[in-house]
């Protein structure tokens, strides 16, 4: 039995989902302090995410394991064209790339959520590049949940067992 994923990296993940699910469906007014604050805490969990990626996090949960080779992508595509589940623990390398266009623009939303309260960003169109960047995370989002349950289809492996509680 192994640990699917530490318990830091299911919270942060969750944390991340819902908070940007809540405000992406204006379930908080846009621009409300509730708002804001599920927007900084969403980068602040991205945060922790990385540094825990960096320190204390073993196997697939380090950032190390998140780098995606040339040769690493081929074989996955290779996987995936004869349904041969991914047989490494942790993300696929399509789907480490994902995750890091999650974690450089979850932050940048959130910058540029906080940077619209400033008059020194008049100059700028920061409000313009929250809304593209809010639309840019929201299609990565609708690709992650289509990859994850299209591949878990296709391959007949379950990988959204993988981030709830348990042991595999």
């Amino acid at each position: 039995m192994i640990q699917r994923w530490d318990p830091i990296v299911r919270v942060t993940h969750w944390c991340v989902a819902l908070g940007f699910l809540i405000n992406r469906l204006h379930i908080s007014e846009p621009g409300s302090i509730v708002h804001r604050t599920i927007g900084l805490t969403v980068a602040a969990m991205v945060v922790i995410r990385l540094v825990w990626g960096m320190s204390g996090a073993k196997g697939p949960s380090r950032l190390s394991a998140l780098i995606p080779t040339k040769r690493a992508i081929c074989l996955h595509i290779e996987e995936v064209r004869t349904r041969t589940p991914h047989k490494a623990l942790g993300h696929n390398p399509v789907g480490a790339m994902g995750i890091w266009l999650f974690w450089c623009c979850l932050p940048l939303v959130a910058f540029t959520g906080w940077a619209q309260r400033f008059s020194l960003m008049d100059s700028y169109p920061v409000d313009q590049w929250h809304y593209w960047l809010v639309n840019f995370v929201t299609l990565l989002v609708c690709l992650h949940i289509l990859a994850v349950v299209g591949l878990s289809l296709w391959l007949k492996h379950n990988l959204i067992r993988a981030m709830l509680p348990g042991k595999k």
